[in-house]
């Protein structure tokens, strides 16, 4: 076999290869990216909290940390990707007392705050998500909390 068809036989697939590597690794994100800000620009880098000058939060991760005074999702053995910011209503008002004790908020408030929570959940989902019980995102009443304690800068 001669040198120009072994570097014919070779050129074909790195070809294919770098043509692969620029559609896959540049365009398809590119074009993901500029579909989701043209669809739900308010998610589509995160649903980012920030304040003072840094991200404190994301309403699409939970962030679990046992020692916090605030509401805990389910911890990453419970879930299957260990950063579902959704509880069920019930789990969540299992906790009221112990946020009520730690940050000494009183009961009421932090049921109100997850009852609204769970209404506003119901109706953006139309209970596709959660058919037969109420869900609570842990990560946005966690950040009513600290706006009410006016803690989001340094808790």
């Amino acid at each position: 076999m001669s040198f120009s068809r072994v570097v014919l036989r070779l050129a074909c697939p790195v070809a294919l290869l770098l043509i692969l590597m620029v559609v896959l690794g540049f365009v398809y994100p590119a074009l993901v990216w500029l579909v989701s800000h043209a669809i739900a620009p308010w998610r589509a880098e995160g649903s980012l909290h920030v304040a003072c000058g840094r991200v404190i939060a994301s309403s699409l991760v939970a962030h679990y940390n046992e020692s916090s005074p605030l509401f805990h999702p389910f911890s990453t053995n419970m879930t299957s990707s260990g950063a579902d910011p959704y509880v069920p209503l019930t789990y969540a008002l299992e906790q009221v007392d112990r946020v009520s004790n730690e940050t000494g908020l009183p009961r009421h408030l932090l049921v109100k705050l997850l009852l609204d929570n769970a209404a506003k959940n119901a109706v953006a989902n139309l209970h596709l998500f959660s058919p037969g019980y109420s869900i609570v995102n842990v990560e946005e009443v966690n950040l009513e909390i600290l706006q009410i304690l006016n803690k989001t800068c340094g808790w």
